[in-house]
């Protein structure tokens, strides 16, 4: 069972964006209005939820994933370099994909690490004209943690988060934490079912959506939502439940 803090409040006005199953999320829909620019952390092979994002709000889109490297490359097909490219690069300069061979929060051998007022400083924002509010999409296996008192530190000017939190049942409170700072409201939870809950029946990955001015329903919320997906259709969803 989860700490009570873990659980959204009202029930929200959500909509699924991105493919189905593992890859899609649900995001309130004042956050996607509300967004001029969307930045993603962890893309791999799989931009439909930026695809979907922008059909809905007409944003730039800043991708960052230090995996996106002439290896990945060598393991796909010609024909998805192009696409990706294509996706990116080329759409009246609305989309623009950034590589870089860190992880965010993490430095490498040349003390070079990704963080995200690096991103803000950079030439390649600046030009491609990245501007407030923003609405982020995380999903980087675990360094989401290295960047949560950033996220903090530039709430005000945040529109929007989805993230994806990995060995959530060793971090706790570190989650609690950026739950309780975060200055955006909570609207939806959702355990990944690729992975199992742990002896407490803490799901050990979690999807956490969150607003800055989210658009209540009547009703309460469950969990898992209407819209939610299975990420592995093999398995079982995981139901959550909170503490009382």
């Amino acid at each position: 069972m989860l700490p009570n803090e873990f659980n959204p409040k009202s029930l929200f006005d959500l909509l699924r964006v991105g493919k189905n199953n593992d890859g899609g999320y649900l995001v309130e829909k004042n956050s996607i209005k509300n967004s001029k620019t969307l930045i993603s952390f962890g893309i791999g092979s799989d931009w439909s939820f930026e695809a979907n994002f922008k059909s809905i709000k007409n944003v730039k889109i800043f991708a960052y994933d230090y995996t996106v490297n002439n290896y990945f490359w060598s393991k796909r097909s010609k024909d998805l370099f192009i696409l990706f490219n294509n996706f990116f690069k080329n759409e009246n300069e609305n989309y623009f994909f950034a590589k870089k061979i860190s992880k965010i929060g993490i430095k490498n051998y040349e003390s070079f690490s990704l963080e995200i007022q690096d991103i803000f400083n950079s030439i390649e924002f600046n030009y491609y004209g990245g501007e407030p509010p923003f609405f982020f999409k995380i999903d980087i296996e675990g360094s989401e943690y290295r960047i949560l008192d950033d996220l903090v530190k530039y709430s005000s000017n945040i529109e929007g988060i989805v993230i994806e939190f990995h060995q959530a049942d060793l971090h706790l409170e570190r989650i609690i934490n950026f739950i309780k700072n975060i200055n955006l409201q909570l609207c939806h939870i959702h355990a990944n079912n690729f992975e199992n809950c742990d002896k407490f029946n803490i799901p050990t990955t979690l999807e956490l959506t969150f607003s800055k001015n989210p658009i209540k329903l009547k009703g309460e919320p469950t969990f898992p939502h209407s819209l939610d997906q299975k990420n592995n259709p093999n398995n079982d969803e995981i139901i959550i439940k909170f503490k009382v």
